[in-house]
């Protein structure tokens, strides 16, 4: 028989229309999550899913029952999370996402402070580059460095931060310092390639925006990916405060324009979010949400004009 785990699965795959990232959101491989989901189809005697070489869409048996696994996956997490409050203590799952920025160096430690005051809630826990699309996949809660999250989901700012622009001393010795953001074009830059652009924006002392073009010539999804390659000298790198200083204090690397803010392309100041969906959330999940928000703030010092 199929059990709960069977419908989240069969949910993540229909709303990514992926076996691999379906499969990704429940830790399990793609070959296991299409053995789950064939005998699914066995069980129901329908086929729910059509498959294709690009993408996995719905049958019109599978658009009925995804409205069902959802409603069921509602109302057993709800029940669940109602006998976990009768007990006093919270029980269940709480799926958490973040980006290699934040999990590292801050949410390993505050899960596990939580684990130690709350031994029955079970914690998976996801370093992804695009957090926010997890949530779609299932996931609870998710960490996001960048703009404010999208209307549909719930965004709680932890805290803004300064994002410095750095390089190595033995770089800025033979390519050159940058004395204002026109000068970024000619310039080797380092960037991220979900919360950096080809265009960078910068706000300076007077207030007054600019926007220019910079010289990419290596792109990567990990941020300490970028610490270690500005290291090597191989150029510029756009990356928040809290990450670059003890580089900085070693004499790794140089902040240049100092004189200039860098900020998001909308012209506010970079923040790190937490996020969830919109609809309500149960107990444990609403208990880690308030643990991570007030742990992580007061790890993390606001950043200052």
């Amino acid at each position: 028989m199929p059990d709960i785990d069977d419908f989240r699965l069969f949910v993540a795959v229909a709303q990514s229309g992926s076996f691999a990232a379906g499969a990704e959101a429940l830790r399990i491989s793609p070959s296991l999550a299409s053995r789950r989901i064939a005998s699914l189809e066995e069980t129901m005697g329908a086929r729910l899913l059509r498959r294709s070489t690009r993408r996995v869409q719905l049958t019109d048996a599978g658009a009925r029952f995804f409205r069902w696994a959802e409603q069921t996956i509602a109302s057993y997490e709800d029940i669940s999370g109602e006998i976990g409050m009768q007990a006093q203590e919270p029980v269940g799952t709480v799926r958490i996402a973040a980006n290699d920025y934040m999990g590292p160096r801050y949410l390993l430690d505050a899960v596990t402070r939580f684990r130690e005051q709350h031994p029955r809630v079970r914690l998976v826990l996801s370093l992804q580059e695009d957090p926010i699309a997890a949530i779609k996949l299932g996931y609870d809660i998710a960490i996001h460095v960048g703009p404010m999250p999208e209307e549909t989901l719930v965004g709680r700012r932890i805290h803004t931060y300064r994002r410095l622009i750095c390089a190595a001393p033995d770089y800025l010795a033979s390519h050159g310092t940058p004395t204002s953001p026109d000068d970024l074009e000619r310039h080797n830059c380092l960037v991220h390639s979900l919360n950096d652009t080809q265009r960078w924006t910068f706000r300076n002392k007077e207030g007054a925006f600019v926007t220019r073009d910079v010289g990419s010539v290596i792109e990567t999804n990990s941020y300490p990916a970028l610490l270690n390659l500005a290291i090597r000298r191989l150029g510029l790198i756009r990356i928040a405060d809290m990450m670059a200083a003890p580089a900085i204090a070693r004499g790794d690397l140089q902040e240049v324009l100092a004189d200039f803010r860098s900020v998001d392309p909308d012209g506010r100041d970079p923040a790190v979010w937490l996020t969830y969906a919109e609809r309500p959330r149960l107990p444990r999940v609403r208990l880690m949400a308030d643990y991570l928000l007030e742990t992580l703030k007061a790890l993390s010092e606001p950043a200052t004009d």
